[in-house]
């Protein structure tokens, strides 16, 4: 168990421990789990990997840094947006332990007293469900949980310009489980809440990483995964830059570079990236550059202690 990040670990023996891809097809829907419930209230969990933790950690130590920092010149107008939420319960399915989800984490923080409202979006209709089960229980009134599908952001822009003002400031942080959030969503949301730092987790290691070379190398069967990168990245300038013997590392190197070109187009000047074991990274970006000081700060060290090489 990591020892600077405590969300209320608890062993779930329900949990049958070590699904591989094609299990968790057959049980776990959206990745919650129909065979396994939380152990606290036995409400739906989210089945995730051992690296989801570290995941939780940096958003939530980066929500504190932000929260606390920004409370004194935005008091009353700080608010938290989380896209692809969750049911604020997860399982780790290697080693059979429950522990809250990002939701719930950014809720329990002490620095969740300065915010004016924390916004969930979810597809599914089970975890919105269950979400706000979970934040009713501790008393949570200033956070709400939304059906929203970002490849229409029109279902989540609309509660934005109905719950929150646009002189506010905000944090979004947005986790799918692969490349398929449309740049025109993340636009979307930027013109709906201008003032506002992004979070989101690019799947670099997982589904970019196993087709990225067929795009390069077979581009004729895999249109549809061509379209969804460049719907991603905002465009197909990518495809025009890179060539299919650059190395795998050149190819992250320029996807991301890619990606944080066109959010500059859009208003955001300061970037930054961190890695989650080898599955993806955690992509930051600000319009401030005090939000880039505070990213430094909360990155500074990991979840398990140990401060930073560089």
């Amino acid at each position: 168990m990591p020892n600077r990040y405590q969300c209320n670990y608890v062993n779930n023996p329900q949990c049958i421990g070590g699904c591989n891809r094609d299990d968790r097809h057959k049980i776990a829907e959206s990745d919650v789990c129909s065979i396994t419930s939380s152990v606290f209230d036995g409400l739906p969990i989210r089945c995730v990997g051992e690296w989801a933790e570290k995941k939780i950690y940096l958003l939530t130590q980066y929500f504190g840094i932000f929260a606390q920092g920004m409370s004194i010149k935005w008091k009353g107008k700080i608010n938290y947006i989380e896209i692809c939420s969750g049911p604020g319960k997860c399982v780790n399915r290697s080693e059979r332990t429950e522990f809250d989800g990002t939701a719930l984490s950014i809720v329990n923080r002490d620095e969740f007293k300065y915010v004016n409202k924390a916004l969930f979006f979810d597809i599914n209709e089970l975890v919105v469900s269950t979400l706000n089960q979970r934040l009713s229980s501790i008393n949570a009134i200033n956070a709400k949980a939304f059906i929203g599908d970002y490849t229409n952001p029109e279902t989540i822009c609309s509660v934005l310009r109905t719950e929150l003002s646009r002189d506010s400031l905000n944090l979004v942080v947005i986790d799918p489980t692969d490349c398929s959030v449309p740049f025109d969503s993340i636009a979307c949301i930027k013109r709906t809440i201008p003032r506002m730092d992004l979070l989101i987790n690019v799947a670099v290691g997982t589904d970019y990483n196993r087709n990225i070379r067929n795009t390069l190398l077979q581009p004729a069967q895999y249109t549809r995964t061509i379209q969804k990168y460049c719907s991603f990245l905002g465009d197909n300038h990518f495809y025009e830059r890179i060539h299919k013997n650059d190395s795998d590392k050149d190819l992250r190197r320029a996807f991301l570079s890619s990606y944080e070109q066109k959010l500059n187009s859009i208003g955001f000047a300061f970037f930054a990236n961190e890695s989650v074991e080898n599955y993806y990274y955690i992509l930051f970006a600000s319009q401030s550059q005090k939000g880039l000081e505070f990213w430094n700060k909360a990155t500074k060290y990991d979840y398990v202690g140990q401060g930073s090489l560089f």
